[in-house]
């Protein structure tokens, strides 16, 4: 009898999935609490606070980009 889906890749597919997602959503998330903080910092005249804040906002920004091409490149080479 012919396998008509092959439930590893499906399994697979899933749990890759899962993770990027929330992984993602969860590096986003921080880079806009990042660029927010330091803003905020930067307002209440706190230049140091608001330097570090905004390396961490520009740190997850580019995983961001970063994880984004990844996954392209991977889909386009598959």
């Amino acid at each position: 009898m012919a396998l008509i889906v092959d439930g590893g890749a499906l399994v697979e597919v899933v749990w890759v999935s899962l993770i990027a997602g929330i992984g993602l959503t969860l590096v986003f998330s921080v880079t806009i609490a990042g660029a927010a903080r330091a803003s905020q910092q930067r307002r209440e005249g706190r230049a140091g606070l608001a330097l570090a804040w905004g390396a961490v906002a520009s740190v997850c920004a580019v995983a961001c980009i970063a994880a984004v091409v990844v996954a392209v490149t991977v889909m386009l080479h598959k």
